[in-house]
């Protein structure tokens, strides 16, 4: 048997396995040189984001190959989603051990695969390196029209606060993978699916900037309270969020049943949903009614700003939504 690193030597590596991930784009020299290119026009700007994953901490080995790959580019296509910029290329860093073996490198390069196939990018360079430990890094490029992309600091007193899709998934599903349970049922396989698989919402970032709906956005990396509190800060708002306005998804509700409510503010402080929160003018409701149609998504709207004072208030709605109650904040999310 072949020792697995004798296999796993830097250049064989990029040539067998990275270099067809190029689709032959020019931009990459063929993964040949140190450096790649991307041509952008004068009325286009270019907009890139990093991410890094480490084993024990992002992701464990015992996930696999082909879920750590497919999480690690679809989290950092979300960056872009909360731009609102177009997805073009990526640059990868690898790192290999001393078990790496080829059938994890074709796991890894699968799921590679099967997520620019979707999104229709291309790798264009990175690094090798050896470790005691996996870690991964991708760095993405997309475009914007120039002075056309969302950014945190833009929200606006009186803005009203979207989100997409549902809250809290990931975080069941990662309990659920934590507990390496067997035969899962439906509910279940859904909620695990979410937590390796989420759904950068890229069309709805550009169809924000192109229906001029939204300035300000981000994506729910580290939690719902703590990405929003980034708004807050950046855009030196007051967010008021009504916690049972916040959408949970039907499979997580059968699950939980009667235990939902104990579960709310780990479900609103947990990280890896990959959704994205954005701020619209209140007299755009019906546009966001349509645009949710349109992309066929859910879009709920789950406060409001006031002030300027840079905070987060969480209240709880009671006497048929005529009062409300402030709900105390243990945790806002995940921390680096």
């Amino acid at each position: 048997m072949i020792k697995p690193d004798k296999i796993m030597q830097e250049f064989d590596l990029i040539t067998k396995f990275f270099k067809p991930l190029t689709n032959k784009t020019i931009n990459s020299h063929n993964l040949e040189n140190d450096t790649a290119f991307i041509d952008l026009k004068q009325s286009e700007h270019l907009i890139l984001s990093k991410d890094l994953f480490v084993e024990d901490v992002h992701f464990l080995k015992s996930d696999g190959a082909y879920k750590i790959a497919s999480k690690l580019l679809l989290s950092n296509l979300s960056d872009l989603a909360s731009s609102g910029a177009e997805p073009l290329y990526y640059m990868l860093g690898f790192s290999k051990t001393n078990d790496t073996d080829i059938s994890f490198v074709k796991e890894f390069v699968k799921g590679l695969r099967d997520i620019q196939n979707k999104y229709n990018i291309s790798l264009i360079g990175g690094d090798t390196v050896k470790s005691t430990k996996y870690f991964f890094s991708i760095t993405v490029f997309g475009k914007t029209k120039k002075h056309k992309f969302l950014t945190r600091n833009q929200a606006q007193k009186g803005d009203l606060i979207y989100v997409s899709g549902d809250i809290g998934d990931a975080y069941f599903g990662l309990k659920i993978n934590q507990q390496k349970k067997l035969n899962l049922n439906k509910d279940y396989q859904y909620l695990l699916d979410r937590y390796f698989f989420p759904n950068p919402r890229i069309n709805l970032g550009k169809e924000l900037i192109k229906k001029n709906l939204s300035k300000c956005a981000i994506d729910v990396s580290d939690g719902l309270l703590s990405d929003l509190n980034h708004i807050c800060v950046n855009s030196n708002l007051t967010a008021n969020i009504f916690l049972e306005q916040i959408p949970i998804s039907k499979q997580l509700k059968r699950i939980l049943g009667k235990k939902i409510d104990n579960e709310y503010l780990n479900i609103i402080s947990a990280g890896d949903d990959y959704e994205l929160i954005f701020t619209i003018n209140p007299k755009d409701q019906k546009k966001i009614i349509n645009l949710a149609n349109f992309l066929n998504i859910k879009l709920t709207n789950i406060g409001y700003f006031t002030g300027c004072n840079d905070k987060l208030s969480l209240v709880n709605l009671f006497n048929n939504n005529q009062e409300f109650k402030k709900i105390k904040i243990n945790k806002y999310g995940y921390e680096h």
